[in-house]
């Protein structure tokens, strides 16, 4: 607690004696916080034996030391437990740039916060641009592809052909028949050309199919390497031992389905004349025809009816129908009898093949 002097003349009589009026509670107790200052709000000087002769207490004056409970000022009063931080320098700095920073962003005064958070909106809007862009570009590309592919010039095919067969292909490759069954011509394959020449026209549309084989223990080629060594070899043997002007049939089929160009569909074969001869290039009575071959077989057929290079109700027979031999050898016999223009002449006492025609029996062993 404190000590106060309230004794009223004792204090009344100092200031009495100085010539003053008596300072009011609040004017003495700034004087005593002011630092001890010996002059006056007024200007005057306070009497010096207050403040430096210990001794002189005037009865305003409150003594402070060894007191308790004093509050001087604006009191707040709060109950309950109070704690002390200490803070050094460094912690208090860093305080008050965080509560500058957090200002800056509440108030909107920082430069540095306000470009942050412009620069995300920017980014957004750059990025936007960006992919708008882009598609722009990939559908204005999309565009010009189409335009282009649309208005491309397409090749003209001849109206009259739906399946492609002829030698003028473009770029040295072979035509194709479909699915992939080649044409090979007879340059392709290394034809010599005939010292005698073929004299007998193939007159089309063309009644007869006629079926054969190379027979003679003959194995299947499998490739156009080997069988263009087979065609050539062929036509030397018609040449030069059978006194032929050449190769005998119209087109040869391998075993992988291609199709070579023999006397092709202008000239005769050595057969009759009336016919078109397809050869499979094996001896069948020994081996069975791949299903490439006998696809290649059903194209060629399909490409001469939609040609009109045969009759569109053509007569399939084999040779062994037309005289005693044993081509084109058993396994294609079994497969041909069950293809839709089959003609089952000179079998079980049917009529003779070509009669219809006047043909006659030496006609389909003409050696031409």
């Amino acid at each position: 607690m404190f000590e106060e002097n309230n004794n009223p003349t004792t204090d009344n009589s100092l200031w009495t004696l100085q010539g003053r009026q008596r300072p009011s509670p609040a004017q003495r107790l700034h004087n005593l916080t002011s630092g001890g200052s010996t002059t006056s709000s007024s200007g005057l000087p306070l009497p010096q034996n207050i403040f430096t002769n210990p001794a002189i207490q005037p009865s305003s004056v409150i003594n402070l030391n060894h007191s308790t409970d004093v509050v001087i000022g604006p009191m707040t009063q709060y109950q309950g437990p109070v704690s002390i931080y200490y803070m050094d320098y460094m912690e208090a700095h860093a305080m008050q740039t965080a509560a500058g920073i957090n200002s800056n962003n509440a108030n909107g005064n920082g430069n540095a916060n306000r470009n942050r958070d412009k620069s995300p909106s920017r980014r957004v809007t750059r990025n936007t641009i960006l992919l708008i862009t882009l598609i722009l570009l990939v559908l204005a590309t999309g565009l010009v592809v189409l335009y282009v592919e649309l208005n491309r010039p397409k090749p003209e095919l001849p109206s009259n052909k739906a399946i492609y067969f002829g030698n003028n292909y473009d770029h040295q490759t072979f035509p194709n028949l479909g699915n992939g069954h080649l044409v090979v011509d007879r340059k392709q394959w290394g034809a010599s050309k005939t010292s005698h020449g073929l004299t007998i026209p193939l007159k089309r549309p063309i009644p007869y199919v006629l079926i054969t084989h190379i027979g003679v223990q003959s194995q299947p080629c499998e490739n156009i390497y080997k069988c263009s060594i087979k065609m050539r070899t062929i036509q030397d043997s018609a040449i030069a031992e059978k006194s032929l002007p050449d190769i005998q049939s119209n087109f040869y089929v391998s075993e992988e389905g291609n199709i070579y160009v023999g006397r092709g569909w202008d000239w005769a074969n050595t057969y009759a004349n009336q016919t078109l001869a397809i050869t499979f290039m094996g001896d069948y009575g020994r081996y069975k025809p791949g299903p490439k071959q006998l696809e290649g077989v059903q194209f060629l057929l399909a490409h001469a009816v939609a040609n009109r290079n045969i009759e569109v109700d053509y007569k399939l027979v084999a040779q062994n129908q037309t005289k005693v031999t044993k081509s084109p050898g058993a396994y294609v016999y079994q497969e041909i009898r069950n293809w839709p223009h089959f003609y089952g002449c000179g079998m079980d006492e049917a009529p003779a093949c070509g009669i219809e025609l006047g043909m006659k029996t030496e006609s389909w062993d003409a050696k031409q």
